[in-house]
């Protein structure tokens, strides 16, 4: 029996080869696709990781401002470490007025620094007043001027000049208090003599105290020897004596009184 020839089926390989060439074709698009989506891709990332670095320096930025409440804070600190140590005006360079002056340049109406300038003349008008109270009244007038370099219109500092005027224009005289007078305040057994002295010496001093109407300031070894003297003195005015009691030697009484070439006594 002869068998029929073979008879290949080109047409199905032509399909079976096309459809080969049609699926690798399609995976080598895929492929190409899936390639340029992954060389495409680290295009879109690095917009994260700047968002994050970002992110970090807002956060860093919050944490400073947190340490930093106030932009001119070094400003303050250097400021407030001048006021320890008393810099107020000098040395001008580093002064406290210098400080806070820089950051009223920016900042016209910086709280912090407008209060600083306020606490450099308070400290002025303080150490100023001591001195006008102790007769020191070139010192005073040294403080008054370092404090209007501050703010010349300052109302505090027109009224402690005025103070200084006129403690200026006031007269002061000085009496020494004899020991005898003070060892008569303790004495049991005086003569008549000897009380007439004390009791002489307090009339005429009342009398100078009256005459130039003047307020005292009684300075004593002890409260109680001050307390004493004001009695005497007192008992021997009409009106009642304004003054205070101060501790300290010798014991003396200085009256203070309005400065007048007709009342002033020799």
């Amino acid at each position: 029996m002869i068998l029929p020839p073979y008879t290949l089926q080109i047409p199905d390989g032509r399909r079976a080869f096309s459809r080969l060439l049609k699926t690798t074709w399609f995976s080598s698009l895929v492929l190409i696709l899936v390639g340029c989506n992954s060389l495409t891709t680290p295009a879109v990332d690095p917009p994260a990781i700047s968002s994050s670095i970002d992110q970090s320096e807002i956060e860093t930025g919050q944490q400073t401002d947190g340490y930093y409440p106030d932009r001119h804070q070094g400003l303050l600190d250097l400021a407030d470490h001048a006021l320890k140590r008393q810099h107020l005006t000098q040395p001008e360079a580093t002064s406290a007025l210098t400080y806070f002056n820089l950051i009223l340049i920016t900042d016209p109406d910086h709280q912090a620094a407008r209060a600083g300038l306020k606490t450099i003349i308070d400290q002025y008008l303080e150490w100023a007043l001591r001195a006008i109270e102790a007769a020191n009244y070139a010192e005073a007038n040294q403080f008054l001027e370092r404090a209007a370099r501050v703010d010349p219109k300052s109302p505090d500092i027109t009224a402690m000049a005025d103070r200084l005027r006129r403690k200026r224009e006031e007269g002061r005289l000085t009496e020494i208090v004899p020991v005898w007078l003070l060892a008569a305040r303790t004495e049991t057994s005086q003569t008549t003599a000897e009380d007439a002295q004390v009791n002489t010496y307090l009339r005429n001093l009342a009398q100078k105290i009256e005459t130039l109407n003047a307020k005292i300031a009684i300075y004593s070894a002890n409260d109680a020897e001050g307390r004493w003297l004001y009695q005497q003195l007192n008992a021997n005015t009409v009106n009642r004596l304004r003054g205070t009691l101060k501790i300290d030697t010798p014991s003396r009484i200085e009256m203070h009184f309005k400065s007048n070439p007709s009342t002033m006594l020799n």
